[in-house]
């Protein structure tokens, strides 16, 4: 009982200073202490439940039944100094109330991403090996404030203005059910996995539109009025996991896998507020082109906010992904593994939102075509991501019965290689170096494992003008200077029975 203690002591305090990595675009780093201690490059050992994320055939060479639990604590720590400005006719640059030349932090969080699985060895099918998992194959969560009204636009909308005004909560969990079997005794195994997919988004942004109104309503600053939207919902899908792991000879294994999660509709409930200009001239009793109560345009002069409520529907298509994995023992003690992945980020395109049921448009906006259209309209928020490869080198190590070393390099492209596809909802830029290490330490039938990992990002990245992709009248991109630093804690408890 000492030593656990002890055990369970310095993995907590190393796990408090732990820094760590993840892949690209929104994927997570994946599960276990060996797997991500050895930077990933597991395919070819798989041999324990998280084999269910790594390669499901492995399940077919873990001849004991076990169950596990891993936890990552993460804390994104990205920057953003904005130089969000439009151009004039006249080539002139004007704001519009968004913090530029300043640097701007996401909100502080630690993320929680914890996952768990249990294997078992039935007397089914020539001893199929069955498994049952639930973890995160992909999750981003980001939170921004950068952006107050000009006092000359609105000098008295403060009180209705939230702080989080850029977030990205996306969260798909698969739950997970596994079968492997060997086919060629002690040589081929091949595995499944059946995925039921959860897909849980927060997603918060500000878009500037054009004021539809003519004339002095949308002189500057009048002309771009803020849209603050938000959208909480939630969605099922289907999703497969397989692969296959070759013993070559007694030193060497071989694998090859394959992810193919399916398209996911998210639907739930959306907010659309627009903060809208102040023009105390158009109010005051002296103006003889006094707007009242009930025209459309007093809506655009009076000052306060509109709301509407009502539902989204939107489409997550997450990327398919084919990797190879070679292991080799160098010694009884030594073992060093090699891995590649390819994902298809190109498949994700991004968000498109349609809104119905909208409610709480003032009778005069919703009865005029123009006014109706616009505070009514969908929102896309499109992405041109390029697929991706990753390659990791890992090595595991005995040092004694009862502690193993485990250690890994990786090198993971960006899918964001424009840097003008680089907003506050996905900051990921340019390709990163990752260093891992940690510690296995083995007490009867538990496992307890601590992972520590560093990871470069190849530079700082600038985005330039506004771009607006998709010609809908609002900029698709933030520009600005981004840089990133992401700090995880790997913790797992495995027990075998």
């Amino acid at each position: 009982m000492g030593i656990i203690r002890q055990t369970a002591i310095v993995i907590l305090l190393v796990g408090l200073l732990s820094p760590g990595l993840l892949a690209g675009g929104f994927e997570t780093t994946g599960l276990g202490s060996s797997a991500r201690g050895m930077a990933g490059a597991f395919r070819a050992i798989a041999d324990d439940w998280t084999a269910a994320y790594y390669n499901p055939a492995g399940y077919a060479f873990v001849y004991d039944n076990q169950f596990g639990t891993t936890n990552g604590f993460t804390h994104f720590r990205h920057e953003l100094t904005p130089n969000y400005r439009y151009t004039d006719d006249l080539g002139n640059l004007y704001e519009t109330g968004v913090y530029n030349d300043r640097t701007l932090y996401n909100q502080h969080e630690v993320h929680s991403m914890p996952g768990a699985g249990v294997v078992a060895r039935l007397p089914v099918w020539g001893e199929t090996t069955f498994g049952l998992s639930a973890y995160q194959p992909f999750d981003n969560n980001l939170t921004w404030t950068v952006w107050e009204p000009l006092l000359a636009y609105n000098d008295s909308i403060y009180d209705y203005l939230p702080t989080d005004q850029i977030v990205n909560d996306l969260d798909v969990v698969a739950f997970q059910l596994t079968a492997a079997r060997q086919f060629n005794e002690d040589k081929m195994a091949v595995g499944i996995g059946l995925q039921l997919l959860r897909a849980d988004l927060l997603l918060k942004n500000i878009a500037f539109r054009e004021n539809p109104m003519e004339g002095e309503l949308s002189d500057r600053p009048y002309d771009k009025i803020p849209e603050l939207v938000a959208n909480d919902g939630s969605g099922w899908g289907f999703g497969l996991k397989a692969g296959m792991l070759w013993k070559l000879n007694e030193k060497t294994n071989l694998a090859l896998t394959a992810s193919l999660p399916l398209s996911i509709t998210i639907e739930g409930d959306a907010e659309l507020r627009y903060i809208m200009p102040r023009n105390e001239y158009s109010l005051s009793e002296g103006n003889p082109d006094r707007y009242y109560f009930g025209e459309v345009e007093y809506n655009f002069v009076r000052g306060l906010p509109i709301r509407l409520l009502g539902s989204f529907e939107t489409e997550l298509n997450l990327p398919a992904s084919f990797g190879f994995g070679l292991a080799y023992a160098m010694s009884e003690k030594l073992t060093l593994a090699l891995d590649a992945e390819y994902t298809m980020w190109s498949s994700f395109e991004g968000f498109e939102f349609t809104y119905t049921n909208l409610s709480g448009l003032a009778p005069e906006l919703e009865d005029d075509a123009v006014t109706n259209e616009f505070f009514t309209a969908d929102m896309s928020y499109p992405t041109e991501w390029d697929n991706t490869i990753k390659a990791a080198l890992g090595a595991r190590y005995l040092a004694t019965d009862y502690l193993t070393l485990v250690g890994g390099v990786s090198y993971d492209q960006s899918p964001l290689r424009d840097a003008q596809e680089i907003t506050p909802l996905f900051v990921d830029p340019g390709n990163k170096l990752g260093f891992s290490g940690g510690i296995i330490a083995a007490i009867d039938r538990w496992e307890l494992g601590l992972i520590t990992s560093y990871v470069s990002y190849s530079d700082d990245e600038t985005v330039g003008a506004l771009l607006d992709t998709d010609n809908d009248g609002v900029a698709d991109n933030f520009p600005g200077t981004y840089s990133a630093n992401t700090y995880e804690t790997v913790f797992t408890v495995n027990y075998r029975f």
